[in-house]
C-alpha cells in the first residue's frame, strides 16, 4: 500500500509539472537545419502566452555541450529564452520586452538520448522571431 501511494504521488507530481507548463501560440513557423559542425534553429511567432521547453535532437553527439549564439526579437510583451544543462537549469537567460533585440552566447547539454533543450516563456509577446546557432565542441 505504502508503494502504491508513493507511485501514486509521484504520478501526480508529474502531471502538475506538465500542466503548469503549458504555451500558446499562434501563427508559428520554425525551420532547422544541421551539419557535421553544427546546425541552427529558427521560429518566428505571431502571439504567445506561456512557457514551454523546447528540444532539438542532436544524432551522434550523445552527452556532449553545444555552443549556441542566441538572437531574439519581439515587437510587443516579453520573451525569455533559457539554454539548459543536463540538469534542467538555465545556462544562459536572454529576454526581450517591447521592441528589443537581443543577442549573447551560452551553452546547452545534449542528454544521453541526444536532446538538447532551452525553454521559453513568453508574456502577451507578439511578432517575435528567434535563432540558436549552435557548434558541437
Amino acid at each position: 500500500p505504502v508503494k502504491i501511494g508513493r507511485l501514486f504521488g509521484l504520478a501526480l507530481l508529474a502531471l502538475l509539472l506538465v500542466a503548469c507548463e503549458s504555451m500558446s501560440q499562434t501563427g508559428a513557423k520554425t525551420s532547422s537545419r544541421q551539419d557535421m559542425n553544427g546546425g541552427s534553429m529558427s521560429a518566428q511567432i505571431g502571439k504567445a502566452n506561456g512557457t514551454a521547453t523546447e528540444v532539438i535532437e542532436v544524432e551522434g553527439y550523445l552527452g556532449e555541450v553545444l555552443d549556441v549564439d542566441v538572437t531574439l526579437s519581439v515587437g510587443s510583451g516579453s520573451f525569455k529564452i533559457e539554454l539548459l544543462d543536463a540538469a534542467g537549469e538555465a545556462t544562459l537567460t536572454l529576454q526581450a520586452r517591447d521592441g528589443q533585440a537581443v543577442s549573447d552566447r551560452g551553452e546547452m547539454a545534449v542528454d544521453d538520448v541526444g536532446e538538447a533543450r532551452y525553454r521559453v516563456t513568453a508574456e502577451e509577446a507578439e511578432d517575435v522571431e528567434y535563432t540558436l546557432e549552435y557548434t558541437y565542441r
